[in-house]
């Protein structure tokens, strides 16, 4: 298994969500309110981020399992 496919796709997550909240920030100075029906989106790409990082993970988790089998066997 192909443990940096994952990595890339927990850090490219990471930098959406970066760049999401530097934009709330934005609309901040602005006077928007950036709470105004984001909330939605913001349970999504929270979702989305924690999903990745089960799946990081569990793919660690299993490559170390497998390499003590691996061992024991």
């Amino acid at each position: 298994m192909n443990i940096g496919r994952y990595n890339v796709q927990v850090y490219r997550a990471l930098l959406w969500a970066r760049e999401w909240l530097s934009l709330n920030r934005l609309a901040e100075r602005r006077g928007v309110d950036p709470e105004q029906g984001a909330s939605t989106l913001e349970w999504v790409v929270i979702a989305a981020i924690v999903f990745l990082l089960a799946i990081a993970a569990g793919a660690k988790i299993t490559e170390v399992v497998n390499e003590q089998l691996g061992k024991i066997g």
